[in-house]
Order: structure tokens, then sequence, then C-alpha cells
């Protein structure tokens, strides 16, 4: 039969064809498939998210070394950061605290206590903290009442100990990034320890 120019054949000569649907196995391998491809995607977004988290932490500690340099500059007095073990945590944390000079010691400084509080450093991470001249430097369990003084020394003429931290993968051991500083206090964020590609 002809409508308008347009052959169309009958249905009913057309033999009944059963519709046939999945077998178990495809199933199977179908939802295998979706799982893997979600496993991968959200390592990914987790990785990331956790590239930006530490990327953050090491430009904000990076801030923090210069202001107290300048602190310890404007107020005469040595500034410093004690990076020690946080007992108090469930996996190994680290957490920096910061401390001043005072005639009786090491103590955290009475100025700047909206800056200068202490802080814990990105769980899943080991930290090593390089200085010059002592090449690994033992990081300790932080006690209070030890009054123990900072590896990283903010003279008050100007000067910082030179030196470097450097962020580790606590399970792959890769380095995750490097933030190194001279003995005039300037920065260099190193992201998995190399420069940044410029464009």
């Amino acid at each position: 039969m002809k409508v308008s120019g347009v052959a169309v054949t009958s249905l009913s000569g057309m033999s009944s064809v059963t519709p046939r649907g999945f077998s178990f196995i495809e199933l199977l391998v179908a939802i295998l498939v979706i799982v893997l491809l979600t496993g991968v995607v959200s390592l990914n977004v987790g990785r990331g998210g956790a590239e930006l988290q530490l990327d953050g932490e090491v430009r904000y500690l990076a801030n923090l070394l210069s202001f107290s340099g300048d602190e310890a500059e404007l107020s005469a007095a040595d500034h410093g950061l004690l990076i020690a073990f946080d007992s108090t945590a469930r996996d190994t944390r680290y957490q920096g605290i910061w401390l001043r000079r005072f005639e009786q010691g090491w103590a955290s400084p009475r100025a700047g206590t909206e800056v200068f509080v202490p802080f814990v450093f990105m769980a899943g991470t080991e930290l090593l903290l390089n200085l010059e001249g002592q090449p690994s430097v033992e990081i300790p369990v932080y006690d209070p009442t030890l009054k123990t003084a900072p590896q990283i020394i903010m003279w008050a003429g100007g000067e910082v100990t030179p030196g470097s931290i450097e962020w580790l993968d606590d399970l792959t051991g890769e380095l995750l990034y490097r933030l190194e500083w001279d003995l005039l206090g300037r920065m260099n964020l190193l992201p998995n320890g190399e420069p940044p590609i410029e464009e």
C-alpha cells in the first residue's frame, strides 16, 4: 500500500519476535563496569580535593612564617615554630606551635594570639623537616611542660633558620609538596618537589 508516495508494509505479514532480556552474566558485567568507573572518578575527585587542601595548608604556613618573621623584627624578640607530633590524635598527625622567646624561655606569644594559634597538619601525610646544617631534624611529641625550643627560628634581626619541610604520602612515601625558605625568609613552594611550570 502506498501513502503519498511512501511504501508502507503491513505489520500483519511480519513474524512475531519475542523480546529478549539481559542475562544474569550481562547484568553482572554492567554493574561491575559501573562500580569500576565510579571508583576511578571518586579516587580522582578525592585526590584532587586532597591536593587542594595540601596546597592551601602549605600557602597558609608560608604566609604565617613570613608574618612571624615580620613580627620578630617589629617586636625585637625572636619568634619560632615548633613542629611536633600531636599525641592526642588517633592517627599520626603533626601540629605546629608558635612560640616567642622571653627572658624565662620560649612560650606562646602574648600579642597576635588570634594569628599564632596552634594548628594541625593534614592527615595522611608524613613530615620531613630539614634545616641547614642539620639534614634530618627529629620531630618530638609535644609536651607543654617541657618548654621545648622551636626548630625554625625567626630572629629579631630579620634572619630565619634556612631549611625546608617536605610532605610525603603516608602510604606510598611519594613526595607531595616541599616548602623551602632561605636565610632572609624568602619562600619557595614546590608541588611534588618541583617548581611549577610557567605558562
